[in-house]
């Protein structure tokens, strides 16, 4: 709450009480003139001294039962109760003493009563007229400076608990940039009733005719604020196109739960649906107990912190009291900007910043003999698919000859864990990035089997929504571009992860890892669920513009790029898995692999990427990952082949 708003009700508050014991004298005088006629009642004898005594007892009881303390903006049943007590124990107090004084002359029994429902009366009025004026209803309505309509006219969605908050916070406030129109519920029996004084109108499916009453009242809804308690993901998905469909932007009530800024504006103004609500299915939320037990007191270093998994990984990982964590990146703008949010955040967490590249063989080794590191998150690496297959000696110097780098100082100074984080375009590569990241699982592995100390875990990422280089930054501008939105194919599948989930992900590897001992060279992968069609993503994002597709903002299709399949996999199926998800996660136990003859193959493609011989690199590459295919794809539509393979596995996932 500002200051200056503090001081106001501060200086009010002796105002108030001066009001409530004038209100009690009234009442007493009112009471006598009543009963003894308004033209005889001031000849009683001490008439003003039993006034003033009544007023006094009132001030007492107003702070016996801290009335004080209470805002008459925000005046509710349980602040009417104690004006009740007041009343009541006022006149209580009064009568019993006047008899103890003087046997009660003159304090005849309807002038008990009389005081008694007057006094409660008087105290809780004034209280009530005052919130129906800051909430605009009734005939003293105080607008606040509201001669001018909102542009904004929402409806709000189900007659719940939530909205009846929501309603009566908006009432209250006097910065609401909306006013609201009704209300939409499909229970029969809410037809015709009011919460807050808006009127339930229908339901959803009469959406489009309610819209047409309300215009011909001059009344154009632009929102619909969503308040039904935890809607699951296809009835929001539902919502939205219902409400797309009838040119209405989809938004939620505010939830109390999450921190907001102190501004009044801010705990009313609804919050946009995410595409994460519209996924299809239930986001994964682990229990990281065990992990913070743990990470704490541990020295913890991070590769590629400055990503966006990397620093929501720092992010949670400082919340567990690591004795220091070492942020490493080689884009000097990213890993500034992480150093000075989390020195700001957390000043007295030991921080360590550097620059280095994971190629850099000689500074890797030299940072972890200065730090000697517990643990170890290693997510630097080269992502962009259609990027990396034009250079494809860059991928394999930091996908496979960095991660070789990181994990052979890890091991020389005996790192309790390591957890790497891949993809699953590293199962049956079809690109160099891919195939890249599998031969780095594969080292990963063949080091978690030979090591005595130092335990490995591999992570398999699916798309992971608002990350740097994922499709949903680019639907973004090129929808507030006003479009169109690209997509490679219409057939085209991945798996989505938040990131949030992601990062839990990560964080309960590094835990299995120290934990699990005899597992050894596993690999852990989020179950999430069914593949969304990149086509259907892009839909959904439209409509959460307030958009329609194909309408407002056209979709166009590219064609795949250079690398790109229809659908993506999770696992090889020479990869055993464990019998269903463990408490979100599927772990698959690895491929046996010759880690001679892999050694023997890094030391060859040491010796060739130096050379810049491209050709051999890729076929050293292919050595180690003897799935990795690689087909030159056309711009144009692929194959029918492909396509009806894609359909397969769409289905087959959906399926199950």
């Amino acid at each position: 709450m500002p200051l200056k708003r503090i001081g106001i009700i501060r200086a009010l508050r002796p105002a108030s009480i001066a009001l409530d014991v004038a209100i009690a004298c009234i009442v007493f005088l009112t009471a006598y003139a009543v009963v003894y006629d308004i033209y005889f009642f001031r000849y009683i004898p001490g008439i003003y001294e039993k006034t003033a005594a009544f007023g006094l007892v009132a001030l007492v009881m107003l702070f016996v039962f801290s009335v004080h303390k209470g805002s008459w903006r925000y005046v509710s049943l349980p602040e009417i109760y104690s004006l009740v007590k007041v009343g009541v124990g006022t006149v209580i107090v009064y009568t019993v003493g006047a008899f103890l004084m003087s046997r009660g002359d003159n304090v005849p029994r309807s002038v008990v009563v009389l005081s008694t429902l007057m006094l409660v009366a008087g105290l809780i009025t004034p209280r009530l007229l005052y919130r129906m004026a800051v909430e605009r209803q009734g005939p003293f309505a105080l607008r606040w400076g509201r001669d001018v309509r909102p542009e904004r006219t929402v409806l709000v969605l189900g007659l719940t608990s939530g909205a009846e908050s929501f309603l009566r916070a908006w009432r209250r406030s006097n910065q609401a940039e909306f006013q609201v129109a009704g209300i939409l519920d499909s229970a029969k029996a809410s037809r015709f009733e009011r919460i807050q004084g808006v009127s339930v109108l229908g339901r959803l499916e009469d959406l489009e005719s309610i819209l047409e009453k309300l215009a011909r009242d001059d009344i154009k809804v632009t929102e619909l604020i969503v308040a039904e308690v935890s809607p699951g993901r296809k009835r929001l998905s539902d919502i939205v196109q219902i409400a797309t469909a009838c040119g209405l932007r989809t938004t939620r009530i505010p939830d109390i739960a999450e921190p907001t800024s102190l501004d009044e504006n801010s705990a009313i103004e609804p919050r946009p649906i995410e595409l994460r609500d519209l996924l299809g299915r239930a986001e994964i939320v682990s229990d990281v107990g065990r992990v913070g037990r743990f990470i704490e007191g541990r020295v913890v270093l991070a590769t590629g912190a400055g990503g966006s998994i990397g620093s929501e990984l720092i992010r949670q990982i400082a919340q567990f009291s690591p004795a220091r964590i070492i942020l490493t990146d080689h884009s000097e703008h990213n890993a500034y900007l992480l150093d000075t949010e989390m020195t700001e955040r957390y000043p007295d967490l030991d921080i360590v910043t550097r620059l280095v590249s994971v190629r850099d063989v000689r500074r890797l080794n030299a940072l972890f003999q200065e730090f000697r590191p517990d643990v170890v998150f290693h997510a630097a690496a080269l992502k962009h698919v259609p990027m990396m297959e034009q250079n494809p000696l860059e991928a394999i110097k930091t996908n496979i000859l960095g991660t070789c780098n990181v994990v052979d100082a890890a091991l020389a100074v005996d790192v309790a864990a390591f957890i790497m984080i891949s993809t699953d375009k590293a199962v049956n590569p079809t690109n160099v990035m891919g195939a890249t990241k599998r031969a780095a699982e594969a080292y990963c592995q063949t080091m978690d089997i030979n090591s005595g100390t130092t335990r490995f875990k591999i992570v398999r990422f699916g798309n992971v929504l608002g990350s740097n280089g994922s499709v949903v930054p680019r639907f973004t501008e090129q929808i507030q571009a006003g479009g169109p939105v690209t997509v490679t194919h219409p057939n085209v599948v991945r798996y989505f992860m938040t990131i949030p989930e992601a990062v839990r992900l990560v964080l309960n590897a590094s835990a299995q890892a120290v934990d699990r001992i005899e597992a050894r060279g596993e690999i852990m992968v989020l179950d999430m669920g069914s593949p969304v069609r990149i086509v259907d993503l892009a839909e959904r994002m439209i409509q959460l513009a307030g958009l329609k597709p194909g309408v407002d903002i056209e979709i166009a299709f590219t064609g795949l790029r250079a690398g790109e399949k229809l659908f993506e996999e999770l696992f090889d199926p020479s990869e055993i898995q464990s019998n269903g998800p463990i408490d979100g996660y599927v772990i698959a136990k690895p491929r046996v692999m010759d880690g001679d003859r892999f050694l023997s193959a890094v030391v060859d493609l040491r010796a060739v990427v130096e050379a810049e011989d491209a050709a051999s690199a890729i076929s050293i590459v292919r050595q180690i990952v003897p799935e990795y295919r690689w087909k030159q794809w056309s711009r144009q539509n692929p194959v029918p082949e492909a396509i009806d393979e894609a359909g397969k596995q769409l289905k087959a996932a959906s399926a199950n």
